[in-house]
């Protein structure tokens, strides 16, 4: 494939009649990937190498091992920022080794824990009046048999 005076791919239908065929680099790759470890949807990241959905997949991921790299794409980066914080701990940078520490901390915590997913509803105020008044009594022996029979009997 031919290159221009810039070192760009030169698309093989340049020169001809309609819009010139969209040439994959190296750098837009990058790209992608990155995105896509960040958790970017496949609109946000067409938009930012300026092609559509359609073209991004068909120059980018019709390659199996690329397809590979989009699906793994957040652990891929994540073992990268790793492997350079490590690399730069061990070159003697305090900040990294505190970072990495504070990672390797993180990480032996476990995922956080998930809360509740719905809210539990609140008692009305008669809700919470109407069992103060069948709960009133049952602790004690003086009132409690008369209003709720001999102890014992619920």
């Amino acid at each position: 494939m031919p290159f221009d005076l810039l070192g760009h791919p030169v698309p093989p239908n340049k020169g001809e009649r309609g819009r010139d065929q969209h040439v994959p680099t190296a750098e837009n790759l990058e790209k992608l990937v990155l995105l896509f470890g960040m958790g970017r949807t496949e609109v946000d990241c067409a938009a930012a190498i300026g092609v559509s959905v359609p073209t991004m997949r068909k120059h980018y991921f019709s390659n199996p091992d690329l397809k590979r790299a989009k699906r793994h794409a957040g652990l891929r980066l994540e073992a990268e920022l790793l492997q350079r914080l490590n690399q730069q701990s061990i070159d003697g940078k305090t900040s990294a080794t505190e970072k990495l520490l504070k990672r390797l901390d993180k990480s032996r915590l476990g995922p956080a824990p998930v809360g509740p997913t719905k809210a539990t509803k609140r008692k009305g105020v008669k809700e919470e009046r109407r069992d103060a008044a069948w709960d009133a009594g049952r602790e004690d022996n003086g009132w409690g048999p008369l209003l709720h029979g001999p102890i014992g009997n619920a």
